[in-house]
């Protein structure tokens, strides 16, 4: 299996996100995930994939806890970074059980991180592409998820940003815990 790496951050965690990705990291290209789709004119300050090999400059900064990177995500991917950035567009609309739509905030650690700390699990294929998902918690670099089938993809249509994964109600509560009352410790 052919694997690279890509750095997934929310564009709300740094301030003219894409500029100052542009000044730190030109050899990064950035990529919003909202780019070329109805939503636009929020690309700033929704998910931007950058691909980020293992010991690149994004990777090492992120690695150390550049404060700037705290909240983002590293991925092992088997996928080409276009076709990662296609497969993660899929994904940021869901379903709940009951049928209502939310947005994912696929790109910020911290809810990640609580439902990693919550034992959630994902649906099968929902980390198309990826084989690991990285996060940081106080000591550093964590994986979270490993994905021995990341061939496997449970959101395969190319219809926009249409929800086609339905996340269990356990995931789901993990998620959206109240990130100011609850207390990170290291795991």
């Amino acid at each position: 299996m052919n694997t690279s790496a890509a750095m997934l951050i929310d564009g709300t965690a740094i301030e003219n996100v894409l500029p100052w990705l542009y000044q730190h990291y030109p050899e990064h290209q950035p990529r919003p995930l909202l780019l070329e789709t109805p939503y636009e004119a929020l690309m700033d300050i929704g998910p931007i994939l950058l691909g980020a090999p293992a010991g690149s400059a994004l990777h090492r900064d992120w690695a150390a806890g550049l404060a700037e990177l705290q909240q983002g995500l590293w991925l092992e991917t088997t996928l080409p970074i276009d076709q990662l950035c296609a497969s993660l567009q899929r994904r940021l609309r869901i379903h709940s059980p009951d049928g209502r739509e939310f947005w994912l905030r696929l790109a910020d650690a911290r809810p990640l991180r609580l439902a990693w700390k919550a034992g959630a699990t994902w649906p099968p294929g929902f980390w198309h592409g990826i084989s690991g998902v990285w996060l940081r918690n106080e000591q550093g670099p964590l994986k979270a998820w490993g994905n021995d089938a990341p061939d496997l993809d449970c959101a395969p249509h190319e219809n926009g940003l249409k929800a086609q994964v339905v996340l269990d109600w356990p995931l789901l509560e993990a998620l959206t815990q109240d990130m100011d009352s609850t207390k990170e410790t290291a795991a």
